[in-house]
């Protein structure tokens, strides 16, 4: 996922510790896909200046353009920082001088000038120990990294591969993929309601995205969908506003080549967002990105060089993935939790006694400040009926809340 203003960053795998394995040029790596919060990341290993191996977490997104690094991997790393300090909306960053990365033996070609939108290059986040609040990795792996390579995201395998062109043979049914040249943003088509749309294949993403007018669109002209609004659980991926009024639809059917997927949930994005924002960082139009929610229940190989996807589908979609307390929550850099919004069904609130701007302290015993999303994501959901014990601040007083695990979409 693009994101905000600049896309995250490259990590860290497996280091060979023999010098022997450096002297060697494989055609391919595979390592552990550690899947949390629906995102893929995997463990890449630096050199550094003493050439000492310095192992790291990235995260890996097939949306994302240019190579991020914590403050404390860089300076760990001794890289120089090759130009000014700028502000985005990722925080202050700064130009990095090329690091020396490996997953596995296989080296990582990391050097890409800034291409379309200044997206490329490798850059610090000044200041940070996480790529992101509450994302435990240090570094980020983007597209523009990815797009030189065979990709294969086995998510139901826990693998990922990356191999040089024409080193790995393709896997699954053959469906197009178009790679945008200068962002390396792939563009794939589904069936929804009867028509094709154009998707950016989004590993970076917890939770497919969709323009919210063709949502809501949807949703007119089918009452018996599914829909709530508020982002809850994976689906709640930004902290502001959008979170806290987005619609959520659950589609009763979505087709990818020969491949049907069902009950599979959505969240609205801001008009423009994909019509406008995406499309030209796309080599078409795009109306939303598939995420996390669905990718994990497929083997899936990017095949960059020859722009095509390679798709097996292993189980089926979670039709219960938001069972959960319906709360949108905001993560500050600090590590704290904040509740943004209640979800809301019928224009009902689903939680009565807690509050917007109300901290969540922790939940049923488990403190959330400095916890990752992945871990406070899963101690809010369960199976409808199950109560969880909340323990909430709102100005200097802590107090508890029982709320339920509820059905909510």
């Amino acid at each position: 996922m693009l994101f905000q203003s600049r896309a995250l960053v490259v990590v860290i795998a497996a280091f060979g510790t023999s010098a022997t394995a450096f002297s060697q040029t494989p055609k391919l790596a595979t390592v552990p896909l550690i899947l949390e919060d629906n995102r893929v990341f995997v463990e890449l290993t630096f050199r550094k200046a003493d050439g000492s191996p310095r192992k790291a977490r990235a995260w890996v997104d097939t949306g994302g353009g240019s190579v991020l690094l914590t403050e404390r991997l860089a300076d760990d790393l001794s890289l120089a920082r090759t130009g000014p300090e700028t502000s985005s909306d990722d925080g202050r960053e700064a130009p990095l001088s090329k690091p020396s990365v490996f997953l596995d033996t296989l080296s990582l070609d990391v050097s890409s000038a800034p291409a379309a939108h200044g997206i490329g290059g490798v850059f610090v986040i000044l200041g940070s120990q996480r790529i992101a609040p509450g994302i435990d990795a240090e570094a980020f792996l983007p597209a523009r990294v990815l797009m030189r390579y065979h990709v294969v995201f086995d998510y139901p395998g826990r693998t990922f591969t990356l191999a040089m062109p024409g080193a790995l043979p393709p896997h699954g049914e053959r469906v197009p993929a178009s790679i945008n040249t200068e962002t390396g943003f792939p563009r794939i088509e589904l069936t929804i309601d009867g028509r094709p749309y154009g998707f950016l294949l989004d590993t970076g993403a917890a939770y497919t995205m969709i323009s919210r007018e063709l949502l809501e669109k949807w949703a007119a002209a089918h009452q018996d969908w599914p829909r709530l609004t508020g982002a809850v659980a994976e689906a709640n991926m930004l902290d502001d506003q959008t979170d806290v009024d987005a619609l959520l639809l659950r589609l009763p059917h979505m087709q990818w080549g020969s491949i049907e997927m069902r009950s599979v949930g959505t969240v609205s994005r801001r008009r423009g967002t994909f019509e406008t924002y995406m499309s030209q960082l796309m080599s078409g139009p795009v109306i939303g990105a598939i995420a996390g929610n669905v990718l994990r229940t497929l083997r899936v190989d990017i095949d960059y060089p020859n722009g095509a996807a390679y798709i097996e589908k292993v189980r089926e979609v979670d039709a219960h993935d938001l069972d959960s307390v319906g709360l949108v929550l905001g993560i500050a850099n600090n590590g704290t939790y904040r509740v943004t919004g209640i979800a809301r069904q019928d224009n009902h609130a689903v939680i009565e006694g807690i509050r917007t701007g109300d901290q969540l302290i922790s939940v049923d015993g488990m403190a959330v400040t400095g916890v990752s999303r992945d871990r406070v994501i899963r101690s809010l959901q369960g199976r409808p009926g199950e109560r969880r014990k909340l323990r909430l601040r709102r100005d200097g007083r802590d107090f508890e809340v029982e709320a339920g695990v509820r059905h909510l979409l």
